[in-house]
């Protein structure tokens, strides 16, 4: 059972002394394999994925915490499905010019998330599929697939993943269709969003187009759905009661988080940003608190609630001690986000977020 004192010392002392370490070995050894990339842009874009993104690795991780028994195996998978997402986040954002059509942009980054699918493939394949057979840059020296097979090698171990499989590649599916749409060009990503959330509009008639949006862009249901598959005594309706919380309501919150403290750079590089499609920011902040509320409350019915419940409040501590916060001037509509958590958890995890910016590990 995962508990949280009020102290930050004892989540500080689980996060610098074993989550960050191991994480940071398992990067390191994903850097050595970038040694027999021949491409120098493929091997740029791993690299500045791993150096820049790292948190996201290191957030995922905290999943293991659920299960210290599978502590390893669940870190290894989490940095590995985590590392590839981030490398093709930049390998479709980062791509020079390309004199493509908007139809072959999105098979090739199709193709490209194929290798999130196939991390979630337990069973032996014959020959590794070429990713990269339709992107302008293909010799990544084995990188990809080696952090594919690290997926798989690791979920192949836990004792529940098939109670969890079809769940974690619906999920995964939804994450690749939203990589692909919302890299398309400025001028046809938008409706073509829109276009893809309409077989899904009746079942989400609470959400708007760009929150079903926002949830299907976190990995967190995967990395929970996989740590509930480590456990040997995991069942049907921990699994069913777990995917609901995450989806939309805990992956919305992480996402639009992501996108609010983002709105300067992604406005001044003319980024697709969720928030900007909201009528104003009145709506946009009173949304928020919304997931926030939904996200606590079904929290108290899902396995192991003291995590989850820990996890929505600790998504809130992180983005909203990001010094972006403070240079965008929001500190005041920051506190009254906080406040909307209601536990005084949320101010503990709050300046531990803020202790571990200042040690430059977060």
């Amino acid at each position: 059972m995962f508990y949280l004192s009020r102290s930050p010392m004892p989540l500080i002392a689980r996060l610098v002394g074993g989550i960050l370490p191991a994480v940071a070995r398992e990067l390191r050894g994903f850097k050595k394999c970038l040694q027999a990339s021949p491409s120098p842009f493929l091997r740029e874009q791993a690299l500045q994925s791993m150096q820049k993104k790292r948190f996201h690795c290191q957030g995922g991780a905290v999943y293991a915490l659920l299960n210290p028994a599978a502590g390893r195996a669940l870190i290894s998978f989490i940095t590995a499905f985590q590392t590839i997402s981030d490398y093709l986040d930049n390998l479709c954002d980062r791509l020079p010019a390309w004199a493509g059509t908007p139809e072959e942009m999105e098979a090739a980054f199709r193709s490209l998330h194929c290798a999130l699918q196939l991390a979630l493939e337990t069973e032996e394949t014959k020959t590794a599929p070429d990713y990269y057979r339709l992107y302008p840059y293909r010799q990544d020296g084995g990188y990809l697939h080696r952090l594919v097979q690290k997926c798989r090698s690791s979920a192949a171990g836990f004792p529940n993943f098939g109670l969890v499989r079809e769940k974690a590649v619906f999920l995964t599916g939804l994450y690749g269709d939203l990589q692909t749409l919302k890299h398309l060009h400025p001028r046809c990503r938008e409706k073509a969003l829109k276009k893809w959330f309409e077989p899904y509009r009746r079942q989400y008639l609470y959400l708007h187009w760009q929150e079903f949006a926002a949830a299907a862009g976190s990995t967190l249901g995967v990395f929970a759905l996989l740590a509930l598959a480590s456990r040997p005594d995991a069942g049907e309706e921990e699994r069913e009661a777990l995917y609901h919380l995450y989806f939309p309501w805990i992956c919305a919150l992480h996402i639009l988080l992501d996108y609010y403290i983002d709105q300067a750079e992604d406005r001044r590089e003319g980024d697709l940003n969720f928030v900007f499609y909201y009528a104003n920011r009145e709506q946009f902040l009173q949304r928020l608190r919304f997931f926030t509320r939904e996200a606590l409350a079904r929290a108290g019915s899902a396995p192991d609630a003291a995590f989850h419940r820990t996890i929505v409040q600790g998504l809130l501590a992180v983005y909203l001690s990001d010094p972006k916060i403070r240079v965008q001037g929001w500190e005041k509509e920051a506190r009254l986000l906080l406040q909307t958590a209601g536990t005084p958890e949320i101010y503990t995890l709050y300046h531990t977020c803020r202790f571990l910016r200042r040690l430059s590990l977060l």
